[in-house]
C-alpha cells in the first residue's frame, strides 16, 4: 500500500489500472491481434547476466506492457533519450500474467500472447545494442484470489477481511506463498531475467486471523498477541512488527533457493530484488512494522527497491538526502535502488512536477547510491522526458556476468 492508502501493481500502477487493462484485454485485443505474427524470443535467454553498477532505470506497468496501441518504437526512442540502461517490466500476479502460463492456463491476461517476450524484445537493449539489464516484477496482490476463496484473505483485528492480501500463514506455509515461488521459478527459467523482483509483499494490519495466530505462537514461543490493559491486542507492537518481518524474510529465503536451483539448471541466477516502503523517522530500519526491516530483507534479497515516491509522502529532495545519508551510514549488505514515484493525487495532473522529478532523482544519486529508478512509464510526458535526460547525460555502461556463474557477484 501505498502512503495514502492506495494498492499498487508492478511498476506501482494502481490496482484500479489493472482492472482497466483486463477490459481492454478482453475486448480489443483478440480483434486488433489476430492478425499479429507470434511473439518473439526474449533476448535474455541468449546471453549472459547483465549487472548495472549505475543504474538508471524507468518501469512499465501493465498498462505499459499489455497496450494494444503501445508505440514501441517511441518507448525505445524515450529509454535512449534519458540514457536508461535497465528496464523494469511487470510480469503479472500469480492470478493475472502478462503471458501463457501453462501450469495455470486459466490466469493469462490474452491467451496465445507472450506480452512479456514483446515487452523484454523491445527494451532488453540500447544503442549500439548496448544490454540493458532486464528485472522482472510479480506482484505479490490476490483479489482475484480471495474472491474465490475468503480463506487465504489477511484478517485484521476487528475481523474484517481483507480484500487484496493474503494473510501471512497463506504466504509462509501456504498456497498462497508455494504459488508466488512457483511464479518466480517459471519467470526464472522461461525469460532468465537479470533480476526478479517480488511488489506489494508487505503487511498492513491484516495478520489476525486464526492462522496467522497459531502461525505466530509457532514463530515466537508466545501464547499470545500482544494486548493493552483492556485485552485489545496492539496491532503496532513491535513483537508483531519483528514477527512479520521474519515472515518475509523466511518467504525470500524460499524464493532465494529457488532461484538458486534455477541457475543450477540453466548457469543464470538472476538476483532477488524486493520493494520496501521508506520509514522517514527511522530511515536506516525500513517500515519493521509492515514486515519491511531492511535488515530482514537483506539476509536473502540481492536488492532492495525503496519507494521514494513524494507525491504520496510529502516529502522533499532535501529529505532525500538525508535519507540516503542515514541510509549508506547503516551499512546494508544487499544492493539498493531508489524508486521515484510520479503519483501525486493533489497535483491537477495527477503527477509530480518534471522539475520535482528531476530533483529527486538528483536527490536520490547522492551518498554513494548509484542506483535509480523512475516510474512508471505511463504517467512520463514528453517534459518529464525532457527533465530525465537533463540529469541523466550519459548512458551508463552495463557488464556481463560469465554464462556458468550461479549467481551473480
Amino acid at each position: 500500500m501505498n502512503h495514502d492508502g492506495r494498492r499498487c501493481t508492478p511498476g506501482g500502477t494502481p490496482a484500479r489500472t489493472v482492472a482497466r487493462v483486463s477490459l481492454v484485454l478482453a475486448v480489443a485485443l483478440p480483434a486488433i491481434l489476430s492478425a499479429c505474427s507470434g511473439d518473439p524470443s526474449p533476448p535474455t535467454v541468449d546471453r549472459p547476466l547483465i549487472e548495472a553498477p549505475v543504474q538508471h532505470s524507468v518501469s512499465l506497468g501493465l498498462e505499459d506492457i499489455a497496450d494494444p496501441d503501445q508505440d514501441w518504437d517511441a518507448v525505445q526512442q524515450h529509454l535512449e533519450q534519458a540514457h536508461v540502461n535497465a528496464v523494469s517490466l511487470a510480469a503479472g500476479r500469480v492470478e493475472w500474467t502478462a503471458f501463457d502460463w501453462d501450469a495455470h492456463p486459466d490466469v493469462a491476461a490474452e491467451p496465445g500472447r507472450d506480452h512479456l517476450a514483446r515487452a523484454i524484445a523491445e527494451t532488453a537493449a540500447g544503442p549500439d545494442d548496448q544490454p540493458r539489464l532486464v528485472d522482472l516484477q510479480i506482484d505479490a496482490l490476490i483479489p482475484r484470489w480471495i474472491e474465490n476463496d475468503p480463506s487465504v484473505a489477511g484478517v485484521r483485528p476487528d475481523g474484517t477481511r481483507s480484500v487484496y492480501t493474503p494473510s501471512a500463514s497463506a504466504l509462509h506455509d501456504g498456497a498462497v506463498g508455494e504459488r508466488i515461488l512457483e511464479l518466480v521459478a517459471e519467470l526464472a527459467r522461461r525469460y532468465q531475467p537479470d533480476q526478479i523482483t517480488l511488489t506489494e509483499l508487505k503487511f498492513d494490519q491484516e495478520t489476525f486471523g486464526d492462522d496467522d495466530a497459531a502461525l505466530y505462537r509457532t514463530m515466537t514461543g508466545e501464547q499470545d498477541w500482544p494486548r493493552d490493559a483492556d485485552g485489545e491486542i496492539r496491532p503496532y507492537a513491535p513483537e508483531i512488527g519483528a514477527w512479520r518481518s521474519q515472515v518475509l524474510s523466511d518467504f525470500l529465503g524460499r524464493a532465494a533457493a529457488v532461484l538458486d536451483d534455477v541457475g543450477s539448471e540453466t548457469g543464470k541466477r538472476p538476483r532477488l530484488g524486493m520493494d520496501a516502503l521508506i520509514d522517514w523517522e527511522e530511515p536506516s530500519a525500513g517500515d519493521v512494522n509492515a514486515g519491511l526491516s531492511y535488515t530482514r530483507l537483506a539476509e536473502h534479497a540481492d536488492v532492495l527497491v525503496l519507494w521514494v515516491y513524494l507525491g504520496l509522502s510529502e516529502r522533499s529532495p532535501e529529505e532525500i538526502e538525508e535519507f540516503t545519508a542515514a541510509l549508506t551510514g547503516a551499512g546494508l549488505p544487499s544492493d539498493v535502488v531508489l524508486s521515484v514515484g510520479l503519483w501525486d493525487e493533489d497535483s491537477s495532473t495527477g503527477s509530480i512536477s518534471p522539475e520535482l522529478m528531476a530533483n529527486a532523482v538528483r536527490a536520490s544519486s547522492t551518498h554513494g547510491i548509484t542506483a535509480v529508478n523512475v516510474t512508471p512509464y505511463s504517467r512520463m510526458t514528453p517534459e518529464h522526458w525532457t527533465a530525465l535526460s537533463e540529469v541523466w547525460t550519459e548512458l551508463p555502461p552495463t557488464m556481463t556476468v560469465p554464462t556458468g556463474s550461479a549467481t551473480p557477484s
